[in-house]
């Protein structure tokens, strides 16, 4: 739905009081005669004004919301539904104010697969995952919509799930229409398969070859460009289809460790040998989640991925298929980490990738060698992360290389100062060393605020301090931020969540310190924890581009990076963004979420977009809601974009993320695909064609065979063709 333009605002004061001054002055006149059972005086006085006051605490916002909403039809229907009368007695008593411990003292409640006593006294994170199953079923009334379950047929008898023929695959469904977590990819497969074996696998691609179809693999389908399955091919879910599906998604706030279960043979984790280096390979189903390998991770407390994507609600398969990465200059992609790749190539063989050359093609080949079914990472011995994530002023986090590009509604009080300029130079030293020093380097703007939270640490052995981060209670809180972030509030959701769910995130779940919003507590916890933040993400729909920028040399010494870079990428996207809001068309900026940077280094794998960035790569993205696209207006925004950091220089080869949205967009004057063939990756691509001959050839299947079976047209144009 789109966003009713800002009344109030000028281009000069779009920043965060303003737009939320703004809307507590007209919210009723807005939204009032059509969503009339709302409490707005609640939702102005306990959610909106404690916000702009600096008196954010997540347990009062959400309480403010639920008191909002409680006299829509969908709440009322919502606790009817519950059977249980001491539930709603809680809840009842948690929405009149009293504190959830008290709501909820003295009554116990059982914990599936919880480690330790099945009983366990009700916390804080117990009562508010029970008031939430009665507030999702608020969508009723803002018009929010889950998946629906899909049906479940035991037919096409080829596919079994072992060679005795006792055990039926377990999901096969037909004429079920396929569609992408971000929306922007949809097609009717000629069936959908779930299988949980290797020889369940083997039998899909023989099944497939034998009547001459294509088979490609998806998990949680987070990814927005077009590389899944098309009409009438064979697709295979690396998850339960439910699960795969229905947000929200709950495996982040479930209590309980890893347990590979119901002999899943894509969903298990073993440590094998330790190598010279003193690094321990470990092999991991594709279908094994990250939530899976976090608690894996922690339950054993020896061995973690040094680096990953901030998402749980993803699997293994999922992240290292199109070269994913998480941040840190001296850190590389996921699938830089990747010694083995086992697969089920085109003829329906088990295979094993192993060798130091080829895996450098395997690790990271988006389904075309074959289905992967297990990978073997190398882990680096646990270490804890010492993390202080601030609040910083947008000018001064990320400093811009002239002060004037700071549009007039961000500058601060130091703009006008008698010593802005050291003030500039102080924030680039600290801004590089940051980059540069870091073990983990990132910073987010959401639109319109005048702070950018930065979230750099380094990693340290000693655990001494070290906590579970974030605890239950803080994980339940970040989960229902993402959930409302993601319903449909029509322009609501453009700031509310933007500037309430933020508020949150700042702390990952914690209330602000006393001593103000740019001191913050240090947190000592596992380094699998500090790489998965924040929890939910699943729960609200997104639009995502993203680039990789190579890191230039400096002038006065070519051996280290240059991050002005950086600056200019930034700082082209905020600019751009209040251009956008002068506009007398459209006063509103398509980019409703966040700007986010990451520092990386390069990598080995030949199809990596941060191939050859021998000083590292700034991965930068912007990201949107929905109704931006609804209102036809993000297309034209991230074309913008793309056009700004594509034309930083001919010597840098600026390339998208494979699994973000790049993929209709013009690069250097032509179109994407053709772009990334014949000029971006163009070496590479005979690289990579090259490698996977060499690995098909003792086994007689070459790259014919491959596009066959495991393509799409996507891949027939950049790798085939």
């Amino acid at each position: 739905m789109s966003s009713p333009r800002l009344n109030g605002p000028r281009p000069s004061e779009l920043e965060r009081n303003h737009i939320l001054n703004d809307i507590v002055e007209n919210i009723e006149n807005r939204f009032a005669r059509k969503y009339n059972l709302v409490d707005y005086g609640t939702l102005k006085n306990e959610v909106l004004i404690p916000v702009i006051e600096k008196e954010f605490n997540p347990e009062v916002q959400l309480r403010g919301f639920l008191r909002a909403f409680r006299n829509t039809l969908g709440f009322k229907k919502s606790l009817k539904s519950i059977g249980d009368p001491t539930l709603k007695k809680q809840i009842t008593a948690f929405i009149e104010g009293k504190p959830a411990d008290d709501a909820v003292r003295n009554h116990d409640f059982e914990v599936s697969g919880h480690p330790g006593p099945v009983k366990r006294h009700f916390s804080l994170w117990s009562v508010l995952k029970n008031l939430f199953i009665c507030a999702l079923q608020i969508k009723e009334a803002i018009k929010y919509r889950f998946p629906p379950r899909h049906r479940y047929i035991q037919e096409l008898p080829e596919f079994w799930e072992d060679e005795e023929q006792t055990k039926a695959m377990k999901v096969v469904v037909t004429g079920v229409e396929f569609e992408n977590w971000g929306q922007t990819v949809k097609n009717t497969p000629r069936c959908t398969c779930v299988p949980t074996t290797v020889y369940g696998v083997q039998q899909i691609v023989r099944y497939a070859k034998q009547h001459d179809l294509r088979v490609r693999c998806g998990g949680y389908r987070h990814s927005w460009s077009n590389i899944f399955s098309e009409d009438n091919e064979i697709f295979i879910s690396l998850l339960d289809l439910h699960q795969a599906t229905t947000i929200p998604d709950i495996i982040s706030v479930l209590p309980g460790q890893f347990n590979s279960s119901n002999g899943n043979q894509l969903r298990t984790i073993e440590l094998k040998e330790e190598n010279n280096e003193g690094k321990r390979l470990c092999r991991v189903g594709v279908s094994v989640t990250n939530e899976d390998f976090r608690r894996w991770a922690i339950e054993n407390d020896a061995w973690s991925l040094p680096v990953d994507v901030i998402l749980v609600e993803v699997t293994i398969g999922g992240v290292n298929g199109p070269i994913c990465h998480g941040a840190g200059y001296a850190h590389k992609t996921v699938s830089d980490y990747v010694q083995s790749v086992e697969y089920v190539d085109c003829n329906g063989d088990f295979r094993t990738v192993d060798d130091q050359v080829d895996i450098k093609a395997s690790a990271g080949a988006f389904g075309l060698l074959g289905v992967v079914t297990h990978i073997t990472f190398e882990l680096d011995a646990m270490t804890y992360a010492v993390m202080k994530p601030l609040k910083v002023d947008i000018g001064l986090a990320i400093p811009p290389i002239n002060k004037d590009d700071i549009p007039i509604a961000l500058q601060s009080d130091w703009f006008h100062s008698n010593d802005a300029s050291k003030k500039l130079a102080d924030a680039k030293i600290e801004f590089d060393s940051r980059a540069e020093n870091h073990y983990y380097s990132e910073w987010f703007w959401f639109t319109y605020q005048r702070k950018a939270w930065v979230n750099t640490w380094n990693a340290t052995s000693d655990p001494t301090g070290a906590e579970e981060y974030p605890d239950e209670a803080q994980t339940f809180l970040q989960w229902i931020q993402g959930w409302l972030g993601g319903l449909s509030l029509p322009s609501l959701s453009l700031t509310l969540y933007r500037d309430i769910g933020t508020a949150g995130y700042k702390r990952n779940g914690r209330p602000p310190p006393a001593s103000g919003e740019d001191s913050s507590p240090t947190i000592i916890t596992a380094l699998p924890n500090a790489l998965h933040f924040r929890r939910g993400i699943q729960n609200m729909r997104v639009r995502d581009t993203e680039f990789q920028i190579p890191i230039p040399p400096r002038k006065d010494d070519p051996t280290k990076p240059d991050f002005s870079i950086v600056q200019q990428a930034w700082w082209d996207v905020i600019k751009l963004v209040y251009q956008q809001a002068e506009s007398k068309d459209d006063p509103s900026s398509p980019m409703r979420l966040t700007l986010e940077l990451r520092i990386m280094g390069g990598s080995d794998v030949i199809m990596a977009p941060q191939r050859g960035n021998r000083l590292g790569t700034a991965s930068i993205e912007v990201l949107t809601i929905p109704d931006a696209v609804a209102d036809d207006q993000w297309m034209n925004f991230i074309q913008k974009v793309a056009d700004m950091w594509m034309s930083y220089g001919d010597n840098l080869n600026v390339r998208p993320h494979w699994a973000k949205e790049w993929d209709g967009l013009q690069l250097k004057g032509q179109d994407a695909r053709k772009y990334l063939k014949n000029v971006a990756y163009l070496s590479q691509i005979d690289e990579f064609r090259t490698a996977l001959q060499r690995i098909g050839q003792p086994h007689g299947w070459g790259l014919d065979e491959l596009r066959s079976r495991f393509s799409n047209d996507l891949w027939d144009e950049i790798v085939f063709d």
